[in-house]
């Protein structure tokens, strides 16, 4: 791996994500500064994927973009049901949902919301 790949710090980990995420369609793409209220991560990414294949696919590309660049260990849950997965890479939390799943839990209401620019 070339040493200039790694990321150096959380803001840099949050625009790969985002740029992962945008780059497998990802819809309606927002991130949450929740350093404040959470002991354990520093920013809340959530995003919509189409269907349970794309969730997944959505998740998969984000650990595999991130691995890219030095991080390791991203654990996915939610894949066999594909409704909402989740992506823990520590100080970024991506949590990639069908509309379904987005409406119903409203995630983005619990904070103060900043939108990904497309």
């Amino acid at each position: 791996m070339n040493s200039e790949k790694k990321i150096q710090n959380t803001q840099q980990k949050l625009a790969l994500c985002v740029k992962s995420l945008e780059s497998s369609k990802a819809l309606d793409i927002v991130f949450i500064d929740v350093k404040e209220n959470s002991s354990i991560t520093d920013f809340m990414v959530i995003c919509t994927g189409t269907s349970n294949r794309h969730v997944c696919a959505i998740a998969d590309r984000l650990s595999d973009h991130l691995s890219q660049y030095g991080v390791k260990g991203v654990s996915i849950s939610g894949q066999q049901e594909g409704l909402w997965v989740l992506a823990d890479a520590g100080d970024v939390i991506v949590h990639i949902l069908q509309q379904e799943a987005r409406d119903r839990y409203q995630l983005e209401s619990l904070y103060r919301v900043v939108r990904a620019e497309a």
